[in-house]
């Protein structure tokens, strides 16, 4: 009964999104109330416990939001400026071909982006630049939430590993492995598999659009997506060896562009049946006949951003946390540990506002065109507010009903018991699901890892497992959780003015998700059976 209780939240959630398509802004409400019920009357959480982490989950909204205005403000002045013109025509000039531009874009941009940035960033750069080259809304959607996955291991500046791995193993019994050990693992074991995922990206897209024909131009593209994805990750698992967490996912995407620009150049591994879709092709004819602003121009609030991003996250360089340490809201609310608080200037909004106000002078906008872009931007974030309220209330809840009177662990804890009394000694299969759980719950690597790596660690001692392998497992399932968790979703979406679509996101993303979890769980069991 525990286990059932604990799943009701993400099965209604499965079921009014995916199974009855309501939109988010329906379907989450009631799953927030259901888990405010379930926290309540059976786990008997204190009643100021639940208030205080709906308070946490109003901050962490307000965040999100500013965030996703940030990511809307920049786009929107870089449409205003003919910047995001430019950008099409150069990608349209490396190719024509949709197939090899989701590569280029989801893939090693989304990549890039979330090594520089994190916090949800990636998609909402890259979801508008491929809406822009002309792929349905749904569909840009759904590439960039699947090509900002493998990348998510590291996250921005190894964050997921350097605080939400280390942060999980505090306590946690037995030799507790070395972050650097976990990370250089995650690496290799994504040579094999996550070099799939460009490969499910171009799938995603060829089924998407033609059905059960796409499978064949599909894989035509499938050489180059491989390719692409063996250089980027063979850098990133080069690099975690080297040098640690820290930039796997901002050199990997940067060999990786390197590598298809040669590839583009020689015309090597280079679809020939020359796939165009009804909506890429009008829309190509479309791209040829503007005149942009030149490339360099176009993509410097872009270089301009990433090395902002990049200096505020080194932590060596000490700026981040002196950014981080100006915090709005309140802490330990009614005397629990939950904090309720934004961080303005370490936001990534913060850094997108300052990249924006230099776009005026930069392409000779007049200072109006700010105001028009801030009031297209708050106005497509003004539908997303409530559903990603109630989604984030819903996950808030959930995660802080370990202290009740009943006497009864977390929610999530509880659901990965029953995993691992499922799976017993074969946990190595079960292991990245559970890291998948936390992410598509949170909608945070970081926080899954935070969650769960202890329960992993503690699982590994008991059958005799390599907790680097099981706690990589970990890492790797939370990166593609992140994939399809409703939090993200609905970010993204709003972002490309997106709404009532979020079942129909959820259900496209799905398969590239659980293809990416399953390759990981078979390569576990794999890696378990020839140790053992």
């Amino acid at each position: 009964m525990n286990a059932w209780i604990a799943a009701l939240p993400v099965l209604l959630a499965t079921l009014l999104l995916v199974g009855l398509r309501l939109p988010a802004a329906r379907a989450m409400p009631v799953c927030g109330v259901v888990t405010a019920l379930s926290a309540l009357v059976y786990w008997r959480v204190p009643g100021l416990r639940v208030l205080a982490a709906s308070l946490e989950a109003v901050a962490i909204t307000v965040g999100v939001l500013l965030i996703l205005f940030g990511a809307l403000l920049l786009v929107e002045q870089l449409r205003a400026a003919g910047a995001v013109r430019a950008i099409e025509r150069a990608l349209e000039s490396l190719s024509p071909d949709p197939r090899i531009q989701v590569v280029l874009v989801a893939w090693l941009l989304g990549s890039f982006f979330e090594g520089a940035a994190g916090f949800g960033a990636p998609p909402a750069i890259t979801a508008p630049l491929l809406v822009a080259l002309g792929f349905p809304p749904v569909l840009a959607v759904v590439l960039a939430l699947a090509g900002d996955s493998v990348a998510v291991s590291f996250g921005a500046v190894g964050t997921p590993m350097l605080v939400g791995m280390a942060q999980g193993l505090e306590g946690a019994p037995g030799p507790v492995p070395a972050v650097g050990a976990i990370a250089q693992r995650i690496a290799l074991n994504d040579l094999f598999v996550g070099s799939l995922v460009p490969v499910l990206l171009v799938l995603t897209l060829t089924v998407g659009v033609s059905g059960r024909r796409g499978l064949l131009p599909g894989l035509r593209a499938a050489p180059f997506a491989l390719a692409v994805g063996g250089v980027h990750l063979l850098a990133a698992a080069a690099v975690a060896h080297a040098a640690g967490p820290e930039l796997p996912s901002l050199v990997g995407p940067l060999l990786g562009m390197l590598a298809a620009l040669v590839l583009l150049r020689r015309g090597w591994l280079v679809p020939r049946d020359g796939w165009s879709p009804a909506f890429h092709s009008t829309r190509s004819a479309e791209i040829s006949a503007r005149a942009p602003v030149g490339i360099g121009r176009a993509l410097a609030p872009y270089a301009l951003l990433v090395v902002l991003l990049a200096l505020t996250r080194t932590r060596e360089l000490g700026i981040g946390p002196r950014l981080a340490s100006v915090a709005l809201g309140w802490r330990e609310l009614f005397g629990t540990n939950i904090h309720a608080q934004i961080q303005p200037l370490y936001s990534p909004c913060a850094l997108f506002v300052a990249v924006t106000l230099l776009v005026p002078p930069l392409f000779r906008l007049p200072a109006t065109s700010l105001a028009s872009s801030a009031r297209a931007s708050l106005g497509k974030l003004r539908l997303a507010a409530l559903p990603l309220l109630a989604a984030i209330l819903t996950v808030r809840i959930f995660v802080h009903s370990g202290e009740n009177t009943a006497g009864l662990p977390a929610m999530p804890i509880v659901l990965a018991g029953v995993a691992a009394s499922a799976a017993g000694e074969s946990w190595p299969i079960a292991a990245p699901w559970v890291g998948a759980l936390g992410a598509f719950i949170a909608g945070s690597a970081t926080f899954s890892n935070m969650l769960f790596a202890g329960l992993q660690q503690t699982i590994a001692g008991l059958h005799a497992h390599d907790a680097i392998e099981i706690l990589a497992l970990q890492g790797m399932g939370a990166a593609a959780g992140n994939i399809a968790c409703i939090h993200n979703v609905v970010a993204a979406s709003t972002v490309v003015g997106l709404t009532r679509a979020e079942g129909d996101v959820i259900r496209r993303a799905a398969p590239a998700m659980l293809v990416y979890l399953s390759c990981t769980s078979a390569l576990g069991w794999l890696r378990a059976v020839t140790a053992g």
